[in-house]
């Protein structure tokens, strides 16, 4: 898999980083989001929670894709209540 970041944006305000990336796999299917998720990580030095795919597209007929990628500052924190998943939908039904 061969990738061209084609534009990068920097939103300070919601400390982000917006990629759009050129991705080319001539030899191989779409990458997964994962496959995406760890070829951005390893390019860009940031941890793979950082990274977050918003849409991984092909062109038809053609072995490329295009792919926009938020790069978060921070890891996103995960709450106590969301770890535990929601109490109302474990609550045995009546």
């Amino acid at each position: 898999m061969e990738m061209n970041i084609q534009s990068e944006q920097d939103n300070p305000f919601l400390k982000t980083k917006t990629l759009i990336v050129s991705l080319k796999h001539a030899t191989a299917a779409t990458p997964s989001k994962a496959e995406l998720i760890k070829a951005i990580a390893a390019q860009k030095g940031v941890d793979e929670a950082q990274v977050v795919v918003k849409y991984l597209v092909t062109k038809k007929g053609v072995a490329e894709s295009t792919a926009k990628v938020k790069i978060l500052s921070e890891k996103p924190e995960v709450k106590q209540n969301e770890a535990q998943g929601n109490p109302a939908e474990q609550a045995p039904k009546e």
